[in-house]
């Protein structure tokens, strides 16, 4: 009989009559990058999360923990289908051993045992992974980074004048009319028209045409 200091093994709350088997698992990922030389090369080592294993005993009589749960007809039903309740919602559970407590445990395997040798009580076997639990943080955006196109605050607009090559040369042409023909005639007194204008008013002022 078990001392009433002890409590039973128990999986969200559900306890059995006893723990026949535990393992507890610790691994490890070491991660490898190839390199040019021709060899991996690591960095790290990642903590696989906790995984255990046990093979639990429940029967509608038991002996163990009898001042606690009494005898029942159905209660090897009732414990199989809750188990079996856990593991299709997906539930978070905690599971209390005699020397141990794991938090934010999932069920990954379940399977119970029937047998002539146990008659009306099953035998359970589970394995659960512990599930690492993160904080999620809302932030707010400011508007000035949500807008866009049209909605975008004014940054001004492209200049659409003319240029500043074009206007100096606008205002070089009003200089050389305010000082008559003579700079317009001097820029362009190479060309072969002001050449052939120039012999003609030669040859028109010898013959006093003009």
């Amino acid at each position: 009989m078990a001392r009433r200091g002890l409590k039973p093994v128990s999986i969200a709350g559900i306890e059995f009559d006893a723990l026949i088997e535990e393992t507890k698992t610790l691994s490890a990922t070491v991660p490898v990058y190839p390199v040019e030389n021709g060899f991996p090369v690591s960095d790290t080592i990642i903590l696989d999360p906790l995984r255990i294993q046990m093979t639990l005993y429940v029967t509608n009589t038991p002996v163990t923990w009898l001042y606690r749960h009494g005898s029942s007809k159905d209660r090897v039903r009732r414990i199989c289908e809750a188990l079996e309740s856990l593991w299709l919602d997906r539930r978070l559970v905690k599971i209390v051993t005699s020397d141990t407590i794991y938090t934010n445990m999932g069920i990954i395997s379940l399977t119970i045992k029937k047998s002539r040798e146990t008659g009306y009580a099953r035998e359970v076997g589970l394995a659960a992974q512990k599930v690492r639990v993160t904080d999620r943080e809302t932030t707010q955006i400011p508007d000035y980074i949500l807008k866009s196109g049209e909605t975008q605050a004014n940054a001004g607009t492209a200049s659409t004048s003319s240029s500043s090559s074009r206007t100096g040369g606008g205002a070089a042409e009003s200089s050389g009319g305010s000082q008559g023909g003579d700079s317009g005639d001097g820029a362009g007194s190479d060309s072969p028209a002001k050449k052939s204008q120039s012999i003609l008013f030669g040859v028109a002022s010898g013959m006093d045409w003009i």
